[in-house]
C-alpha cells in the first residue's frame, strides 16, 4: 500500500483542557506526538449521514501499514480530528472526526 500522506498522531497528556489553580486558566496537555505514514481518504457526506445521522462532520479514515498504539488526537491537513473507530480493513485503519479549534 501506498503511504502518501502524513499524519500527527498525539499520543498520552489528555484530550481535555485542566483547570490550573495558579494561574487560573485552562491548560491542555501536551503529549508525545508521532508523524506516521499513512493513506488518508475522505468519506462522502451521504456515507457520513448514513452511517453517523450528521451532515456537517468531516469524517476521513486513515489507513496504515502497521496497527497504531492508541491515540486521542491527530493533525492532518491544517485540521484537528479525534478518533471514531477502527474499522474492519486489510490493514490498520481508523476513522478520525474533524473538530473545532475548541475541541
Amino acid at each position: 500500500m501506498k503511504t502518501p500522506h502524513r499524519i500527527t498522531l498525539v499520543r498520552g497528556g489528555t484530550s481535555t483542557p485542566i483547570y490550573n489553580p495558579i494561574t487560573d486558566e485552562y491548560e491542555q496537555s501536551k503529549g508525545n506526538e508521532v508523524v506516521v505514514p499513512c493513506l488518508v481518504n475522505a468519506i462522502t457526506q451521504a456515507r457520513v449521514f448514513e452511517e453517523y445521522g450528521n451532515r456537517q462532520d468531516m469524517v476521513i479514515i486513515a489507513r496504515f501499514n502497521q496497527p497504531q498504539e492508541p491515540f486521542h488526537t491527530a493533525y492532518f491537513d491544517g485540521s484537528t480530528y479525534k478518533p471514531i473507530e477502527a474499522i474492519d480493513a486489510p490493514k490498520s485503519a481508523i476513522r478520525l472526526r474533524r473538530v473545532s479549534a475548541n475541541g
